[in-house]
């Protein structure tokens, strides 16, 4: 039940604060917000009115919205379509970057916690009866040398055991306080999911300031956006399974938060859940920019249509276009929430 709460706690706090960047936004450029609700309708209680803005609580507990004034009647005064360009896209705009300043302090904070080392190699774990296993291999051990061979990184030391497939070999590794030798002969033929010597690899942490934190965290919001644009050309050309990039419903997400809580508490550190969180506000970001009539994205294409052309599109069309996006989006929402329970998301153990 807690992991419910978090998650609801979690995915509520993302969609308000997309929600909040669209009416500070609105604020600032004076356009009318006529209502900002927790959760979403039926409605259950006003909780004060500010700045001709209606204050709500709503029965569905989950993240929340804004209902600006006019927003496909441009007739309505100081409504967001009656609004020009520049406003009207800072508005929309506004919603996925709130998404995406949030993935960056998610990254940030995780960074604080638990920056990994990148010049260490972590055991994060040792299958039973594989050859680390029976040379004593222990999780958190530290790789310092295979033989005479400094390890610094993930792919010096792949290429090392790789060189002495079927041969002894000595690992040297950092125990605690004391350094421990361990011989061991990597397999030709490991089992399905294993490795030659049977570890799962990791790096260890380090302390650092929030300036490193902070530009950690900034690196990691990039790598998933560009990884998150790349991905449609990575599946067209092969690099990638369509299983390995499906898109997670509420279930999917729940049970990687529930994963990653597991993993974080016995760690006794939030890194993971803190990540995800991360990783989810970019692609909350994200998806809301795509051009799908509903989306921010599809209304900043009206907009864009409007600048090139100088000619607005009517909006009753534009209203039509909006509903039909939004009954589109709604099928797909319901299928990708379907395919968690009939095709669950298989998480590492």
């Amino acid at each position: 039940m807690t992991d419910f709460f978090v998650f609801a706690l979690v995915l509520g706090g993302l969609i308000v604060g997309h929600e909040l960047g669209h009416f500070i936004a609105a604020r600032l450029t004076k356009v009318r917000v006529k209502e900002f609700g927790l959760g979403f309708p039926p409605r259950l209680v006003t909780l004060f009115e500010a700045g001709g803005t209606r204050f709500t609580l709503n029965l569905v507990p989950l993240g929340g919205f804004v209902r600006p004034a006019g927003e496909d009647d441009p007739s309505v005064e100081g409504g967001l379509a009656a609004a020009n360009k520049r406003t009207r896209a800072a508005v929309l705009i506004a919603g996925p970057l709130a998404n995406v300043l949030l993935a960056i302090v998610a990254f940030t904070a995780a960074y604080k916690f638990a920056a990994p080392d990148p010049e260490r190699v972590l055991i994060t774990s040792v299958e039973p009866g594989s050859p680390a296993a029976s040379a004593g291999a222990m999780p958190n051990d530290i790789i310092l040398a295979v033989d005479q061979v400094d390890i610094n990184d993930f792919l010096t030391l792949q290429d090392a055991i790789n060189d002495r497939l079927g041969e002894s070999m000595t690992l040297l590794v950092q125990r605690g306080d004391e350094v421990v030798s361990l011989s061991m002969s990597p397999r030709l033929d490991p089992p399905e999911g294993q490795g030659p010597v049977g570890v799962t690899l990791g790096n260890p942490t380090r302390a650092v300031g929030w300036p490193e934190a902070i530009g950690l965290g900034v690196n990691s919001a990039r790598f998933q956006f560009a990884e998150m644009v790349r991905l449609p050309s990575r599946l067209i050309r092969g690099e990638l399974e369509p299983e390995q990039a499906r898109i997670s419903g509420l279930k999917g997400m729940y049970d990687m938060m529930v994963w990653a809580g597991q993993i974080d508490r016995s760690a006794q550190r939030p890194f993971l859940t803190l990540n995800l969180i991360g990783v989810i506000s970019a692609g909350l970001a994200l998806a809301n920019l795509l051009p799908i009539p509903a989306l921010d994205g599809g209304r900043l294409m009206f907009v864009g249509f409007e600048a090139i052309v100088g000619k607005r599109v009517p909006p009753q069309h534009e209203g039509l276009a909006h509903t039909v996006g939004f009954m589109v989006l709604l099928a797909l929402i319901i299928y990708v929430n379907l395919q968690d329970f009939i095709n669950p998301i298989i998480l590492p153990r």
